[in-house]
């Protein structure tokens, strides 16, 4: 069986439902018990008539006692074939039934209506009700004295709860289990202590580190932007030039994706607000930056992407998606074609490569997993996922209509 609700209605109800079992049952055994004794208050009569009527052979004692000869003459609501044991009859009438052999040998039959003798039976209505109101009492003393109880014993725990659905991640509660009592909720405390102290130690050296890598990267992408900048001041070939402009773009991406993983790291991202980005000039930019990817191979690259399509995004998130599902089509195409479509908010990207191993269908935006083939380290799909998620986005992987493999960029939030 179960049950549903709060911890305090389960316990409360768990006791109404005990005693209510053990009202029934007392009441049952109450009711056996006073049937019983009234039954062998009547067979002891009834033992005494019949051990009277074999010493003397006399007419019964008791009025409500009859002997007959044959038991064509009983009653007319006593069958003919009763003769040892209780039979009801008509209109509230109730027989005891004995065979009696006398001292010559000779068999009679005594029969007892012995309605008027009855003291149990024809108060059974009231016994029940009686019975009935002693149980409803007892169900409802019961009910409030295990609601207080229960609340009594899930105080602690509500308190418990309070401290921890309050934790922040730079303001976890600290040796909050002393306030606690030796118990079961207690030892839950402690433990929950023992884990708030282990996160929150997890959490500073996280904040350590992103602030360091904050300060260790920035620096030199500071430098080769300065340092590109002179030299775009300097008179330079115009192949140099418009290389010296990609080292530039690289710099200013990279700049963008270091200052977007830093806000994920810090769970920053998901307060930033939401822009309108023209989805057309970012394809073609990250197409231009990772054409180097596709090198001499026979690939071409189909973007049907409307001028007017805009995709709403948190920072640099998008361009940082795109860079993903762009470079990962470029890599794993070695001939064929790679195709950028949108429509319904819906951007896809589909490659004509080898397609995902389908040991990996269930686990691709897990960190760490990668195809056979694959040199990265596993981390570029989990990272994408995390950022489509926290900038409205659905990101799914799947085979495509013509092999290879399917990538879908939806915007659940227009």
């Amino acid at each position: 069986m179960k049950f549903h609700g709060s911890l305090r209605r389960q316990m409360a109800l768990a006791c109404v439902l005990v005693a209510l079992v053990a009202a029934l049952c007392f009441s049952a055994l109450g009711l056996m018990f006073v049937y019983v004794i009234e039954d062998s208050f009547i067979d002891n009569m009834l033992e005494q008539e019949m051990a009277h009527l074999q010493q003397t052979g006399a007419p019964p004692i008791l009025p409500f006692v009859t002997v007959y000869r044959d038991t064509a003459a009983y009653p007319d609501d006593l069958a003919p074939g009763a003769l040892v044991g209780e039979f009801a009859g008509d209109e509230g009438r109730h027989y005891h039934v004995r065979t009696l052999t006398l001292a010559d040998g000779s068999t009679r039959h005594l029969v007892a209506e012995v309605s008027r003798q009855l003291v149990v039976r024809p108060r059974v209505g009231y016994i029940l009700r009686f019975l009935g109101v002693a149980t409803l009492i007892l169900l409802l003393v019961t009910g409030a004295l295990g609601y207080w109880l229960a609340r009594r014993a899930s105080a602690p725990l509500l308190a418990l709860t309070r401290v921890v659905s309050g934790a922040l991640p730079g303001q976890l509660p600290r040796g909050f289990a002393h306030q606690f009592p030796d118990n079961e909720i207690g030892t839950l405390a402690r433990t929950l202590d023992d884990a708030m102290a282990r996160l929150d130690g997890f959490i500073t050296r996280e904040q350590h580190f992103t602030r360091d890598a904050s300060h260790e990267l920035r620096t030199p992408l500071t430098v080769i932007d300065g340092a590109a900048e002179l030299l775009a001041a300097q008179p330079l070939p115009s192949q140099a030039q418009a290389q010296l402009q990609r080292i530039r773009q690289a710099c200013s991406h990279m700049t963008q994706c270091v200052d977007t993983l830093l806000a994920l790291a810090r769970e920053e991202l998901g307060h930033t607000p939401v822009l309108a980005l023209p989805l057309l000039p970012l394809l073609e930019r990250v197409i231009l930056d990772h054409a180097h990817l596709l090198g001499e191979r026979p690939v071409d690259v189909v973007v049907q992407v409307p001028p007017s399509a805009v995709m709403n995004s948190r920072g640099a998130s998008l361009a940082m998606l795109l860079a993903n599902l762009v470079s990962n089509a470029f890599i794993h195409t070695l001939h064929g074609t790679v195709r950028i479509s949108f429509a319904h908010h819906t951007l896809v990207v589909e490659d004509s490569g080898a397609g995902l191993a389908p040991e990996l269908d269930q686990r691709l935006f897990q960190p760490g997993v990668k195809g056979e083939h694959s040199i990265g380290a596993g981390l570029g799909l989990s990272i994408a996922s995390r950022l489509a998620l926290l900038s409205g986005m659905t990101l799914a992987l799947g085979p495509g209509a013509a092999g290879g493999t399917r990538a879908s960029l939806r915007q659940t939030q227009h």
